[in-house]
């Protein structure tokens, strides 16, 4: 029996008016979709942007109910049409899960998801539906912001999406339909004789540290967290950390900092320090990227903040 060839797909995720349908427009336009003899476009929602002048060898299913998307279907659509691509436009109230849970054909290949996020009512969403916005970006290659103008906050976002899927690339699209590339200036000076990350500062800074530890290198920096020694860890070495806060208690993620201190401190569990350190950087055992390590110059006791959990919007 010959084998087939794989065909890729592409999904995309996001809410309603998220701009899902005109990137998939626009993705249908590149020459690798053109040059296909049939693409496959399946719609999960029908939104407020209609698809219009679809090119002649594309196809576009509509799927209204969650329940109608199943294999049968969507074995139904490769005996049919033996597409040499599927875009997948996903409802925002399906997870991730509940669609790769459906079995594909054998010859689909999922090597992209874009998450489709408008950058304008991103804090919002964040606050009345976090986990469902979470679900969103957390499994996603490519998040996309849209709609950014002079007021949007970059960094914040960055952070919000890389403490949850450190791997997703990110793209900041303007409201005319270009992309924006400048980055905001960090809300610390990082060539100061001290780097001093405030409390509220400190998910920004721990996305950055990680993503860009060589330029950290033989800085000092001062920042905040809780005290721990896991076991099995030398008396020389611990961990400073907090948790973020991204849908409920339930749903925290742990950010964590490897310390080296030759005066092996006596800190009790879970206390809160302020900690001066030398950064420096190890390339840990099976990772592809460096990682920050810091060298303690100070550490003393320190009082809570009045936050304790780490947010990003």
């Amino acid at each position: 029996m010959e084998q087939m060839e794989p065909t890729p797909v592409f999904m995309f995720t996001g809410f309603v008016e998220s701009g899902k349908t005109t990137m998939i427009q626009r993705w249908l336009t590149q020459d690798f979709f053109r040059e296909q003899e049939k693409v496959v476009v399946i719609a999960c929602e029908d939104g407020f942007t209609e698809y219009e002048n679809l090119p002649d060898n594309v196809v576009l299913y509509m799927v209204e109910d969650k329940e109608d998307f199943t294999s049968d279907f969507l074995a139904d659509v490769e005996n049919k049409d033996h597409p040499g691509a599927v875009l997948l436009e996903n409802n925002c109230m399906v997870s991730a899960d509940e669609v790769l849970d459906v079995e594909w054909p054998a010859n689909w290949d999922l090597v992209q998801i874009s998450a489709m996020i408008d950058a304008s009512k991103f804090d919002a969403q964040m606050q009345n539906m976090r986990q469902i916005m979470t679900e969103q970006f957390r499994y996603a290659t490519v998040v996309v912001f849209n709609r950014c103008d002079e007021n949007t906050k970059k960094l914040k976002l960055r952070a919000a999406v890389k403490v949850v899927n450190p791997e997703a690339s990110l793209m900041f699209i303007k409201t005319d339909g270009t992309a924006d590339e400048e980055l905001d200036e960090l809300p610390f000076n990082i060539d100061a004789p001290v780097v001093k990350i405030e409390d509220m500062d400190f998910g920004l800074w721990f996305i950055d540290v990680f993503e860009n530890c060589e330029r950290y290198n033989k800085k000092t920096v001062q920042f905040k967290g809780q005290f721990s020694r896991p076991a099995g860890y030398p008396g020389n070495s611990f961990l400073v950390y907090r948790y973020a806060m991204q849908c409920c208690a339930d749903d925290l993620e742990y950010l964590k900092l490897l310390c080296v201190d030759e005066s092996c401190p006596k800190i009790k569990e879970n206390d809160w320090v302020r900690v001066t350190a030398e950064v420096g950087y190890c390339m840990p055992e099976g990772m592809n990227e460096p990682s920050p390590v810091f060298q303690v110059k100070k550490i003393e006791r320190a009082t809570a903040p009045d936050t304790e959990y780490v947010y990003f919007n």
